[in-house]
């Protein structure tokens, strides 16, 4: 929900005037993993709770890997990566990090990345994931 002031002169007739209107926007607060999106390549499945459209300040993600993500950077969105499961590693800038259960990454944006392993992590892009911003750093034969 949001208070806006409607803008008013001093010769407006109407009852409004100088009133505060509330406007109201549906929200969803809640997302399941049985009504995300499902994407993926061989060696990684996502599944996307929400996008921009849903509510354009974050969006959310699992990923179940078996491989690699491949080497990417996004221009938009800072991602923060929280492993919930498995081993693996994440390259961020050319540093080896590895990683297990209940570790945080966080990629800031325009920062090259790649991670890899078998993990099953979660991810929030904030703002909103934006296909356009990621820059595929490496070609990926699918």
């Amino acid at each position: 929900m949001a208070l806006f002031n409607r803008p008013t002169e001093q010769n407006d007739p109407s009852p409004l005037r100088g009133a505060k209107i509330l406007i109201t926007r549906y929200m969803q607060y809640k997302y399941q993993l049985k009504n995300a999106t499902q994407f993926g390549w061989p060696g990684l499945k996502g599944y996307a709770f929400n996008s921009a459209n849903d509510f354009a300040e974050a969006s959310a993600v699992l990923f179940e890997v078996t491989d690699r993500h491949g080497r990417v950077r996004n221009t938009l969105s800072d991602r923060i990566y929280l492993v919930l499961e498995g081993e693996g590693e994440f390259d961020i800038n050319g540093e080896k990090i590895p990683v297990q259960p209940y570790d945080v990454i966080i990629v800031p944006k325009n920062t090259e990345y790649d991670y890899r392993g078998n993990l099953k992590l979660f991810l929030v892009h904030s703002p909103a994931y934006d296909p356009a911003s990621d820059v595929d750093l490496e070609s990926r034969q699918d």
